[in-house]
């Protein structure tokens, strides 16, 4: 395909013939080890759930103006709109305004090779801000060499064009998401934050009850493993302790605080995602255990810890597979511990890793002082290769004065 003008292109909302094109495309760098129709037929299955029904998800399509359903448009990419929680000490009496807003994760942004070293990918990405985001938000006018702005009155229609703030995972480094702002040249578009990694690589010659490996349960401990049930139970109560923690923490500092929550599928997204297929397309999950809960004193059961009245502080922690890369790993997805409840998790799992046959173990994030006992129980720290958390920030606040808390895997997209 020859070079189209930018100004001839525009970014819309697919259609579902456009939808399985894009799928089918990005089969190519992503199904690791799944047939095209599997790896479709993933995305179709996870369409149902509640992280992307009713419209919160959406892909889009950079495609000419003239002609805005072909299957042959130049990239694509989706967004799922959440919601999200800002904080934010008040600046005259002490207090804290915390608030749920609308927030997007945007994902498989991809190109097929016959489209790339063109600008589109940068051009659809530089659009995405002037969908996402209120015009209030943005440069008081839309460039002229890019033609028309997309339709305000249809981005509205779709519940966009009200977020206050897009996240991606970049892997492809740091610079090219940042250099797509919503005008020419400018260097505002997603700043990566955060993106670390505390890890430990398993020993698969090591019995995990041998010295420096795992413990066996402490005396007066209760573990219980959580289902997939039991997790998205887990998250619903966890999505209100959310909110508290980022209202005490914002005492604490002049920074805006945010995290997304993750209630209403949004955590659940990647548990459900891990999946294979036989070959009658019949699914198979790996495993069905996706974490495990610290009882508190008195509690026996999970469901007695989540009881209004149960008072005691509960601890978590909740995990996804990668299981098609090398090396298989667990990722934690959400952790919720504190200084005595830390190492606890930490031996156990270990224990976890081992039952399903993973070779590294791999949180996102972890609070200043739970790092610290990480890394003294030889788990370091240090900056991802791949997945970079980024942020673009529409609110009033500047890039450098606002902090991503809870920035893990459960809200990946």
């Amino acid at each position: 395909m020859t070079s189209v003008s930018l100004a001839d292109l525009s970014l819309f909302p697919a259609t579902p013939e456009q939808v399985r094109r894009s799928r089918e495309n990005t089969a190519a760098e992503w199904a690791k080890g799944l047939s095209v129709d599997q790896y479709v037929q993933r995305d179709v299955i996870m369409d149902t759930h509640e992280h992307a029904a009713g419209g919160k998800l959406i892909t889009w399509v950079l495609a000419p103006r003239s002609n805005p359903t072909t299957l042959d448009f130049m990239c694509s990419c989706e967004t799922f709109r959440r919601t999200a929680v800002v904080a934010k000490r008040a600046k005259e009496v002490d207090a804290r305004e915390v608030r749920e807003v609308t927030a997007y994760g945007v994902a498989s942004v991809y190109t097929p090779p016959r489209n790339r070293h063109k600008g589109y990918a940068s051009h659809m990405m530089r659009l995405l801000h002037w969908v996402l985001a209120p015009r209030s938000a943005l440069p008081p006018s839309f460039p002229a060499e890019w033609g028309a702005p997309p339709d305000v009155d249809m981005l509205r229609s779709l519940g966009a064009a009200n977020a206050h703030f897009s996240v991606l995972y970049s892997d492809v480094g740091k610079r090219f998401y940042q250099s797509v702002g919503p005008t020419p040249g400018a260097n505002d578009g997603w700043v990566v934050k955060g993106a670390l990694e505390t890890s430990k690589m398993l020993d698969p010659a090591s019995d995990p009850t041998n010295s420096g490996a795992a413990s066996p349960t402490p005396p007066g401990v209760t573990i219980q493993r959580l289902s997939e049930d039991d997790v998205i139970a887990l998250y619903d109560h966890d999505a209100v302790l959310i909110k508290n923690d980022l209202s005490r923490f914002a005492g604490d500092t002049d920074l805006t605080l945010f995290s997304f929550l993750p209630d209403k599928g949004v955590g659940a997204f990647v548990m459900r995602r891990i999946m294979d297929f036989k070959e009658d397309m019949t699914v198979v999950r790996p495993t069905t255990q996706w974490g495990f809960a610290v009882l508190p004193y008195g509690a026996r059961t999970l469901k007695d810890a989540l009881r209004p009245d149960s008072g005691a502080p509960l601890s978590f922690v909740t995990w996804t597979l990668d299981l098609r890369t090398s090396p298989r790993t667990l990722v934690v997805a959400r952790l919720r511990a504190d200084e005595h409840t830390f190492p606890i998790i930490l031996d156990q799992l270990l224990v976890v890793a081992r039952e399903e046959k993973v070779e590294k173990v791999e949180f996102w994030y972890l609070r200043p002082e739970l790092r610290a006992i990480a890394n003294a129980r030889g788990w370091p720290t240090k900056e991802r290769a791949e997945h970079l958390s980024a942020v673009k920030w529409y609110g009033e606040e500047k890039e450098d004065d606002v902090e991503w808390v809870y920035n893990e895997k459960f809200c990946w997209c």
